[in-house]
């Protein structure tokens, strides 16, 4: 049986270079990205809403199959994860769900209220019209959810303080969105069998909105910082009664005058 007549030496070369790089290469990059994209977003999901718990093993392997790819778009994947430090990486290049204590709390609760108390101050004199009255709303949904359903205030709260921290830069931005995150898996886990904080209703906000809108950023952040430092020393307390907050109370100390205490 005779064979087709092949293409010649320099023919092969070229197709190389040229087929092979347009038919196999780019669409491997691209569906390896948008794979890798698909399994970071699910298994960030599984991780925030604790599905998966903490300081659970991570199977890459299974995850492959699940996700019907190769261990590269996940091994991909649990690299963004651990950049966010919701995964950690073990021996033979093994992963598992990143753990968490009070101590964890203490400081997520912390960062919370310098970085969103400094985005305010920052944001105050460059807020548009139209994101004042984006904060307003977000203060109505507040308003209207408080105490009645957790994850939509919670979500207006992540939309009010980001829409701050954009002026302030992308960090600031990557770090309070990260916070909210890690807000989100504690809720999950270590304050599901305490008593829930009230949520601030919305006049508080539209009390800051207003010091912003006016443009005083101290003010607006001063606000903030009262706020929230009352809700966390609750959390806190109701999450571990005979924990020592003095990380907590020495961020608080940082960003709210004595006057203001």
């Amino acid at each position: 049986m005779t064979r087709s007549t092949a293409p010649s030496s320099n023919a092969k070369g070229k197709m190389r270079k040229g087929a092979t790089t347009a038919i196999d290469e780019a669409p491997r990059v691209k569906r390896t990205g948008n794979t890798a994209s698909i399994v970071y977003a699910e298994l960030r999901a599984r991780i925030l809403d604790g599905t998966l718990s903490p300081g659970q093993p991570i199977s890459q392997l299974s995850i492959a199959k699940v996700s019907g790819t190769s261990r590269g778009p996940v091994r991909e994947a649990l690299r963004r994860l651990q950049q966010e430090q919701l995964v950690v990486a073990e021996a033979n290049r093994r992963f598992s769900v990143a753990s968490f204590d009070i101590a964890d709390l203490e400081e997520v609760l912390g960062l919370h209220l310098v970085n969103i108390a400094l985005a305010i101050r920052i944001a105050t004199p460059f807020l548009s019209q139209d994101e004042v009255a984006h904060l307003r709303e977000c203060a109505d949904e507040m308003d209207k959810f408080a105490n009645q359903d957790r994850f939509a205030w919670e979500a207006a709260f992540r939309r009010f303080a980001l829409c701050f921290a954009r002026h302030a830069g992308a960090h600031s931005v990557a770090i309070i969105g990260g916070l909210i995150d890690d807000a989100q898996r504690y809720r999950a886990y270590v304050l599901t069998d305490t008593p829930p904080v009230a949520h601030p209703p919305g006049k508080a906000f539209h009390e800051i909105i207003l010091s912003a809108a006016g443009g005083d950023g101290y003010r607006a952040s001063i606000l903030f910082a009262d706020m929230f430092s009352r809700m966390a020393s609750l959390i806190m307390a109701g999450a571990a009664p005979r924990y020592d907050a003095a990380r907590l109370r020495s961020c608080i100390d940082a960003v709210l005058p004595p006057a203001g205490r």
